[in-house]
């Protein structure tokens, strides 16, 4: 039976339609060149157009940077220069004199490029919407919470302090140029982020005198960046032996 239909079918499909269809065509050379240039698709443009004053201001140029800069651990000029941004913008916009800062690697994306400095290149760098907060903090609740983090084996990217580990254990822990003095009260600037237990910073218990400026930490660099163009310095990152691991080669093994 499937047969026999399959027959039918095919009967009446050469019944239907010629043997052959014929067919003409011709075309014509089209050049490829500038003559193009001035054509825009209506719809592309206009689109460009709707986004292009949003888009325009990452491209303003703020800054020259000698060098390519990364961040890695235990230091590098990237993570130096964004923790002494967090801390001269805070003490800018606060008014206090600050003693430390800290910012965290995982919030430091990628590389600062060589060359010219975007706005865009800090907002790559830094996308996160953390913003820079600034409290008080007890000498001794201080010293516990750096001595935690050297146990834990997990730094974060400081200003203002100089650090020498072994191990697991400190062997020189100066804040502000000096030993921390368990009786002092510092002036710490860090991001909101860290101040509310991310990374598994814990600070918010031992902090008192809050205060959260709301200046995302992005615009903090591109403000800084702007006064250092402005000066006709350039961007030169290094790092300068505020953190050093004795055992760092061992530890990479």
């Amino acid at each position: 039976m499937k047969i026999r239909s399959l027959f039918l079918s095919l009967l009446l499909a050469s019944l239907t339609f010629p043997a052959a269809a014929q067919f003409t065509y011709k075309w014509t050379p089209v050049q490829i060149d500038s003559t193009w240039d001035d054509t825009k698709d209506l719809r592309a443009t206009l689109t460009i157009e709707k986004y292009n004053s949003q888009v325009a201001p990452l491209q303003e140029i703020i800054g020259y940077s000698e060098d390519e800069y990364s961040s890695r651990r235990p230091e590098s000029g990237l993570s130096n220069f964004a923790a002494d941004v967090i801390k001269a913008i805070a003490e800018r916009k606060t008014g206090d004199k600050v003693d430390i800062a800290m910012t965290n690697y995982g919030g430091i994306r990628t590389s600062l490029p060589k060359g010219a400095v975007r706005v865009y290149d800090i907002f790559s760098i830094f996308p996160f919407d953390n913003y820079l907060v600034t409290f008080d903090i007890k000498g001794s609740d201080l010293h516990r919470f750096l001595n935690q983090m050297i146990a834990r084996r997990r730094v974060e990217a400081f200003s203002g302090v100089e650090i020498v580990i072994t191990g697991r254990e400190a062997d020189k822990l100066n804040v502000a140029g000096a030993p921390i003095d368990d009786d002092r009260v510092y002036k710490f600037a860090t991001i909101n982020f860290l101040m509310d237990g991310g990374d598994g910073v814990v600070l918010s218990d031992v902090a008192f005198n809050r205060k959260d400026t709301g200046i995302w930490i992005r615009d903090a660099i591109v403000e800084y960046l702007k006064d250092q163009m402005a000066r006709g310095e350039t961007i030169s990152l290094h790092p300068d032996g505020r953190i050093v691991y004795t055992d760092w080669e061992e530890r990479r093994r």
